[in-house]
């Protein structure tokens, strides 16, 4: 069961004790993840300060951003007593390999209805990463994955040991309960300020996926009494990824802390405090862009710190073109990193492989994946 004892340790719930009471928590990271300085990018750029908070650093097998979310929603289907998780996102998401990594590590299933994306070397690393962790991936596209869903449960094509029905995590593993991870990594940040290990940033950066760390990064700033303007770099879907969309999560995800604890007082996310940059996106979701491959290239070499070019690459691309367009290099600027790449997997059988993965492992990869 979820230890709320070590959940009394996260900045936010000493904010808010009654929530550590409220909303279990299983701790799977190691908090608080750091702070870097990129001095020599940031000097290579004329930026006087920019930080990088090392989100890539919460897990030494299974890190990046999604971690923080996962410590609620594994909780949650803990409580609730099942062995299988149920999600959904693109063949090669770092949500899905992530959720079946620690899932299974605390013994539970997973099971993943996916559509298809740009072939990439990290997709087929994430693949095999949740292929060795049993995944069953259920290939599917826009329009047909409610039809599979609900037809595999009605055929009990997926099983679950106890009477429990699967615990369903939604697309990237965003909903008002795993955004309560990100309020905390505000918290964590604040902490980080005060202790002297960065001065409070002007700017933060990060990107516009399912849009969950960054709700929980509005909600937990204006909690904390932060200052920094978030903006938001578009790595999805520019449909989907507006201000809109953002701050309705973030007040969303209010609305669910203040069931657990009545003192967490009624603020307001405005759409106008937060911006979104489109520009950076190119062809769409997954597809490389040159510019961003080449930027993470440089910024590897210079700071030892590994981008990839679906979501952190195209980030830090808008976010220099933010302060670029508006000359703001005299600025404090923070990056929140949060990919991870997944440690090289047991080999597969590729002849084992339903034709609609084993594709991504025998298909060309696409431009600019060095």
């Amino acid at each position: 069961m979820p230890n709320r004892e070590k959940s009394r340790d996260l900045p936010l719930f000493q904010a808010y004790p009654r929530l550590a009471e409220a909303i279990p928590r299983l701790p799977l990271g190691n908090w608080p993840t750091p702070v870097t300085h990129t001095r020599h990018f940031a000097e290579e750029h004329g930026i006087k300060t920019l930080y990088v908070k090392r989100e890539d650093l919460s897990h030494s097998e299974c890190g990046g951003n999604k971690v923080r979310g996962l410590e609620f929603l594994l909780a949650e289907a803990k409580r609730r007593r099942t062995d299988t998780i149920l999600t959904f996102s693109s063949a090669g998401s770092h949500h899905i390999c992530k959720t079946a990594c620690h899932a299974d590590n605390l013994g539970m299933n997973t099971m993943a209805f996916i559509v298809r994306q740009p072939i990439a070397d990290y997709v087929r690393r994430n693949l095999q990463a949740g292929l060795s962790r049993g995944v069953i991936y259920v290939p599917a596209n826009y329009v047909t994955i409610l039809p599979k869903l609900a037809w595999c449960l009605l055929k009990n094509k997926i099983s679950t040991k106890h009477e429990t029905p699967p615990y369903i995590i939604p697309p990237g593993g965003t909903s008002p309960l795993s955004c309560i991870g990100h309020v905390n990594a505000a918290f964590e940040l604040k902490r980080q300020i005060d202790a002297g290990v960065l001065p409070e940033p002007d700017y933060l950066y990060g990107a516009l996926g399912s849009l969950g760390t960054m709700a929980g990064l509005a909600l937990g700033c204006k909690l904390a009494g932060l200052k920094v303007k978030l903006i938001g770099v578009v790595v999805s879907y520019r449909w989907y990824c507006t201000p809109n969309r953002w701050a309705k999560l973030a007040m969303r995800t209010l609305d669910h802390m203040q069931t657990g604890d009545t003192n967490v007082p009624k603020v307001v996310i405005d759409p106008a405090e937060l911006t979104v940059i489109r520009t950076s996106l190119g062809r769409g979701y997954a597809h490389f862009t040159e510019s961003s491959a080449n930027l993470a290239r440089r910024f590897f070499d210079l700071e030892r710190i590994q981008l990839d070019g679906t979501y952190t690459a195209k980030t830090l691309h808008g976010a220099l073109r933010f302060i670029g367009d508006r000359a703001l290099h005299d600025k404090v600027h923070l990056f929140w990193h949060s990919f991870h790449a997944m440690p090289p997997a047991i080999r597969i059988d590729l002849n084992a492989l339903e034709p609609n993965l084993k594709q991504y492992f025998i298909e060309d990869k696409q431009p600019f994946d060095d």
